[in-house]
């Protein structure tokens, strides 16, 4: 058994930098939450090629095959991440609807005072009122509206980001920007698909409750209230989950040969990849395990499912536990939380998953949830996977899912909300495999149902070996006329959320670094791509745009 180091890493090197919040991790590989593409490096493309067509188990694959699966499987539990869990969804959706909710004020604004760029500047340059009707009031609401939705993000990512964003001068509150954030969400998503409001809860059922929390000074909710800063972020949490898959994987596919100090060797486990596994042995009071396949590490993985799988809002109505809402929100609140309930209430969770069953998962689960009084996995993932049932509000969506013809309107978000909705499916039928995906690709658990549940939950976007632009993942079933539709109009409309980013929050011309998208693509072509969907959205030139 010999180890490949080229096979364990992917498209960047540790040091390296996609630019913030693009890639989720800076060691093994790229999934870009804005760009929504997963890489590969060549090395990892190549083997998985000679291997052949289609996810084989690490029986099939060999273990210089396994090497490189590995790696696929942990960049694929990023998309997973991104696509399958509540909080990765309302993060995906930061970027559409962050665009969306200025759409009107924008193309008010520019018939008010010209096509102006940034309006952040612009601000600066207005007198005068700055109340509803006002033109300075209009801007200003342009950009607090955007401002939330980054201040969300980058509350949620890290210690790093979350402090920048409390000292940023447009901040309003932890809550407002989590208030703002999803009740956006949701609006754009029933407006998409459910305007009656048959699964979601209305966000103006929140405002009063809300507005209670800023008047009686409750912390997180008013302005100028403390910032917590957690621990560890949802960066850490899901650097450390797809590491542990990724490590689990190949512990089981070298018959328990490899172990920590082999991994750390490779360069595999350290830092970020680490930080959160640290902070959930040192909450638990356990001791670092004897073993990857040891119950303390499949705790952590459970611990990491439930912390960015938060209930609070959406799927569920909040109903009460108002002032909890942060906490309930937050995947590093959470993944801080309940790891510490493991030493406080549940001691016997440290031992009680040994087979990676799905009874062990609900078990736990349910138990941590009960104690944390939030809504558990299970319910969370049977509420969603009743949505898309015959008769249910999403039963159409996932007609245009199955058939990739989906409707023009708001497609990336079609797109997104139809593919959670089928990963909440599947995960209510096989909790076990997306939370423990190595030791069920790997050893004596592998089998055709994993392998076809990877098959079937595969990101939708991907690079060549050797092309780092992005193309449609083909799909046997589909059309690829069809698929090659659906991934052309995806992508007109996030570049358009890159230049409506642009011109709120970017001083000078705009920019068209979209070489991320096709390298073999002329950039005057590209330009002029990006440039067109953005007239036919706003009804103006980018190039007409007037710099502050």
């Amino acid at each position: 058994m010999e180890i490949d180091p080229s096979l364990l890493y992917s498209a960047l090197r540790a040091g390296e930098s996609a630019g913030k919040l693009n890639a989720t991790l800076k060691a093994h590989g790229l999934y870009s939450s804005f760009q929504y593409v997963l890489r590969l490096s060549p090395a990892v493309h190549k083997k998985l090629a000679e291997v052949g067509g289609g996810i084989k188990t690490s029986r099939e694959a060999g273990f210089d095959g396994a090497q490189a699966f590995s790696t696929l499987l942990h960049e694929t539990v990023h998309w997973w991440q991104h696509i399958g869990s509540t909080y990765g969804l309302m993060l995906s959706l930061t970027y559409p609807v962050q665009a969306h909710a200025n759409y009107k004020a924008l193309k008010e604004l520019a018939d008010k005072v010209g096509f102006k760029k940034s309006v952040r500047q612009l601000i600066g340059q207005l007198s005068g009122p700055t109340g509803p009707g006002t033109i300075r009031g209009l801007a200003n609401t342009i950009v607090n509206n955007h401002f939330d939705f980054g201040a969300f993000r980058d509350l949620t990512f890290n210690q790093k980001t979350a402090r920048a964003a409390a000292e940023n001068p447009f901040f309003e509150s932890v809550g407002h920007s989590h208030e703002i954030t999803y009740g956006n969400n949701l609006l754009v998503l029933a407006a998409t698909l459910d305007p009656e409001f048959r699964a979601f809860q209305h966000p103006r059922d929140w405002e009063g409750p809300f507005q209670e929390l800023r008047e009686a000074k409750t912390p997180g909710f008013y302005y100028g209230s403390r910032v917590t800063l957690w621990p560890v972020g949802v960066h850490e949490i899901f650097e450390g989950q797809a590491c542990f898959c990724q490590l689990q994987y190949l512990t089981f596919a070298s018959g328990g040969r490899l172990g920590w100090d082999d991994y750390r060797m490779l360069g595999m486990l350290h830092g970020v990849y680490e930080r959160a596994f640290q902070l959930f042995l040192k909450e638990t009071g356990l001791p670092w395990p004897s073993t990857v396949d040891h119950p303390t590490v499949a705790l952590f993985l459970l611990i990491c499912d439930m912390a960015i799988n938060p209930g609070a809002g959406f799927p569920f109505p909040i109903t009460h536990h108002f002032a909890s809402f942060i906490t309930d929100t937050d995947p590093g609140a959470r993944f801080t939380m309940l790891s510490a309930l493991v030493r406080m209430k549940c001691p016997d969770a440290a031992t009680m998953i040994r087979r990676y069953s799905r009874a062990e998962y609900e078990a736990v689960s349910t138990m941590l949830a009960a104690q944390l009084l939030v809504e558990s996995p299970m319910s969370i993932a049977e509420r969603c996977s009743k949505w898309s049932a015959p008769g249910a509000p999403f039963e159409s969506l996932m007609r245009e899912k199955d058939t990739f013809d989906y409707a023009p309107t708001n497609l990336p978000v079609r797109v997104l909300f139809s593919h959670f909705l089928a990963f909440m499916q599947d995960k209510f039928s096989r909790p076990e495999y997306f939370c423990w995906p190595g030791a069920w690709m790997a050893g004596e658990r592998a089998a055709e149902e994993a392998r076809r549940l990877f098959e079937k939950h595969q990101a939708l976007f991907i690079d060549k070996e050797d092309d780092d632009g992005v193309f449609p993942r083909l799909h046997p079933d589909k059309e690829e006329a069809q698929v090659q539709k659906v991934f052309s109009a995806f992508y007109a409309t996030t570049v358009t959320y890159d230049l409506t980013d642009q011109w709120i929050s970017q001083p000078g011309p705009f920019r068209y670094g979209y070489d991320w998208l096709s390298q073999t693509t002329d950039t005057s072509v590209m330009k002029a791509f990006a440039d067109g969907n953005f007239r036919q959205v706003y009804g103006i030139y980018p190039d007409d745009v007037e710099c502050l």
